[in-house]
């Protein structure tokens, strides 16, 4: 399976919900609607963690600042 953002992309980080409407990634809450840059992708073959098995997270510089471990259900493409 291929990421389906590659670096250099621009990209906005998105909320996301669970079944019951509360945050499904609070860590990420002070990013949301953010717009930053791919610079890395990582892909997660491992159960147990919070995020769907056999998927990608990713690193996006916003500002100056590099943010880590976004699942890439969190992201949109950046259409400006």
């Amino acid at each position: 399976m291929a990421p389906k953002y590659i670096k250099g992309q621009k990209v906005i980080i998105i909320s996301v919900k669970d079944q019951h409407m509360h945050l499904k990634y609070p860590g990420l809450e002070p990013f949301m609607f953010e717009s930053g840059i791919i610079i890395r992708s990582d892909w997660v073959g491992l159960e147990g963690l919070d995020v769907p098995r056999d998927s990608y997270l990713y690193t996006v510089r916003i500002d100056n600042k590099e943010v880590n471990a976004i699942p890439e259900e969190c992201l949109e493409l950046c259409v400006d």
